[in-house]
C-alpha cells in the first residue's frame, strides 16, 4: 500500500522503463555480479541492504568552441527531477551490447543510444569511436527517502557539434556552457537562487574533474589524460531510515586503499549546494520522531495533525520553518506567497478547510518549486493536479476540485491559525513524510 502511494505519482512512460530496462550489477571492482531492474535498483532500501551497485555512464559532449552542453532533468524523472547535470546520462543494460568492457565500449554503445532517446542525435552524429571514455567514478546519493543513486559511472567525452531535439519526457532544458557560465551556475545553486540545482554526479565531476578534464579538451590532449583503470569511490554517511538526516555535505580527501582506486570519505559540513540537490535529506521520519519525544508530545512542543490531507507533489517528504496565511476561498495572497524566495520554507495556508473551490494551483506550485519552497500545506483544495504531481515539492491539501478561488486579495499574513485541529505558529517547524504532519515549537533533533 505504501509502495503504491509513493508511485502514485510517477509518470507513465518513466514507470514503464523503470520496470523494464535491465541494469547491470557489479561489484566495487565493477566485476559484472548479476542484473536487476531499474526500478529495484533506484530503491534506497535495496542500495543500503543489499549494497546493490549498477553501472552508469555520464556523457559530457562539447561543441567545437568547446562548450559543454548540460540538461536539466524532466519533471517526470523519478530521481533528482529539475536538476541540471552533465549532457546525458543513463544506464547500460544487461545485453550483449552493453556488457562489452573491452574499452568501455558497451557504455559507450549505450551512451550513442541514449543520446538519440534523449536528445534526439542520431547514431551517425556521435560516432562511438569518437566517444572518449576519461574515467570511472562510485558514489552513493539519496533522492528522498524512497529513491536514490548507487552508481559506478562512466565518464564519457565527445566534441562534435550536432543538433539537439531534446525529449520532454527526459530532458526540462538544455544549454551550452563555458567555463565560467558553469562556475556562475554553481554560485547561484551554492547561494540558494532561482530554486537551482545540481544532481550530485555531476556536482562531484564539477568539483573533483571536470575542469582539469576540460583544459585537456581544448588542447586536444584528452586522451593522455584519461584514466579507466582507477575507480574513483565515495563513501557516504547517509541511509534513509535515519531520524534526521544532515543537510550537509562533506568534504572529499582521497586514501588509495589499493593501487588501483582512490576512496573519497566524508567528513566536513557541506555548504549549501548539496542541500539544494540532496535536500531531501534533511528530513525525518515523522514515527521515529514521535517515538523519540514523548516529553515533547506530553508538553505540546510537538503536535501531529489529524490525518485528513492527501499527498500531492513529487516529494514525498519535506520539512522546513512555516509560514502562515489565512484565507478562504481567496488565492491572490497565496500566489504573492509563492513568488517570494522560499528559502526552504513551507507554507501552511488555512483555507477554514472549504471544499467549494481551489485555492492552489499549477502555475503558483511550479513558482514554489523554482523559488525553493520545501512544501505547502493547504487546509482547503487544490486543482491542476497533474501539474502539480510533476512537481519537485511537498504538497498537502484536503481535496481537488476544478474550481477557481476568488481575486479579492482579502486574508491575514503571519498570523497563528489551525489546520488539522492544530495551533500553529509563524516560525514553527514542519515535518511531513507519508505517515503524517508534525509542527514542532522548534527544530527537532534526534
Amino acid at each position: 500500500m505504501e509502495d503504491a502511494l509513493l508511485d502514485a505519482g510517477m509518470d507513465e512512460v518513466q514507470k514503464r522503463r523503470m520496470f523494464d530496462d535491465r541494469c547491470i550489477l557489479v561489484d566495487e571492482n565493477d566485476r559484472v555480479v548479476g542484473h536487476e531492474s531499474k526500478y529495484n535498483c533506484h530503491l534506497m532500501e535495496n542500495i543500503e541492504s543489499k549494497n546493490w551497485l549498477h553501472r552508469a555512464f555520464s556523457v559530457f559532449l562539447f561543441n567545437s568552441k568547446y562548450e559543454l552542453l548540460i540538461q536539466q532533468r524532466s519533471a517526470k524523472k523519478v530521481t533528482f527531477p529539475l536538476a541540471w547535470t552533465d549532457s546525458c546520462c543513463s544506464h547500460p543494460l544487461y545485453k550483449e551490447s552493453d556488457l562489452i568492457e573491452e574499452d568501455a565500449l558497451g557504455a559507450r554503445k549505450a551512451a550513442q543510444r541514449k543520446l538519440l532517446h534523449e536528445l534526439g542525435i542520431p547514431a551517425e552524429d556521435i560516432p562511438v569511436d569518437q566517444i572518449i571514455p576519461v574515467g570511472r567514478m562510485l558514489y552513493k546519493a539519496p533522492s528522498d527517502v524512497k529513491w536514490g543513486e548507487h552508481e559506478l559511472d562512466y565518464l564519457l567525452f565527445i566534441v562534435r557539434d550536432v543538433n539537439v531535439n531534446p525529449n520532454p519526457n527526459e530532458v526540462a532544458d538544455v544549454k551550452y556552457v563555458n567555463k565560467e557560465e558553469l562556475k556562475e551556475l554553481v554560485r547561484k545553486v551554492d547561494a540558494g537562487e532561482e530554486g537551482l540545482k545540481l544532481s550530485p554526479w555531476f556536482r562531484l565531476v564539477v568539483d573533483n574533474f571536470l575542469f582539469k578534464w576540460w583544459d585537456h579538451v581544448e588542447k586536444g590532449t584528452l586522451k593522455e589524460a584519461a584514466d579507466m583503470k582507477t575507480i574513483h569511490k565515495i563513501s557516504s554517511l547517509f541511509t534513509p531510515s535515519s531520524s534526521i538526516f544532515s543537510s550537509a555535505f562533506l568534504t572529499c580527501s582521497s586514501i588509495p586503499p589499493s593501487p588501483s582506486s582512490f576512496l573519497y570519505t566524508f567528513n566536513t559540513p557541506f555548504p549549501p549546494h548539496l542541500p539544494k540537490v540532496l535536500e531531501q535529506m534533511a528530513l525525518v521520519t515523522t514515527a521515529e520522531v514521535c517515538d523519540a519525544n514523548p516529553q515533547l508530545i506530553v508538553s505540546g512542543e510537538l503536535r501531529a495533525l489529524e490525518p485528513i490531507f492527501q499527498i500531492y507533489g513529487r516529494r514525498q517528504v519535506f520539512s522546513g520553518p512555516v509560514v502562515t496565511l489565512k484565507v478562504f476561498e481567496d488565492n491572490v495572497l497565496v500566489r504573492e506567497f509563492l513568488e517570494e524566495k522560499g528559502k526552504g520554507r513551507v507554507l501552511v495556508v488555512d483555507g477554514g478547510g472549504s471544499k467549494r473551490c481551489a485555492i492552489l494551483g499549477g502555475n503558483p506550485v511550479v513558482q514554489a518549486q523554482n523559488n525553493g519552497w520545501a512544501g505547502i500545506v493547504v487546509n482547503g483544495c487544490v486543482r491542476d493536479v497533474d501539474e502539480i504531481n510533476g512537481c519537485d515539492i511537498g504538497v498537502r491539501a484536503l481535496a481537488s476540485h476544478p474550481m477557481k478561488a476568488n481575486k479579492k486579495r482579502v486574508g491575514e499574513k503571519h498570523v497563528p491559525i489551525t489546520v488539522g485541529g492544530t495551533r500553529i505558529m509563524d516560525g514553527e517547524w514542519l515535518y511531513a513524510d507519508t505517515d503524517g504532519i508534525l509542527v514542532s515549537r522548534t527544530e527537532l533533533s534526534v
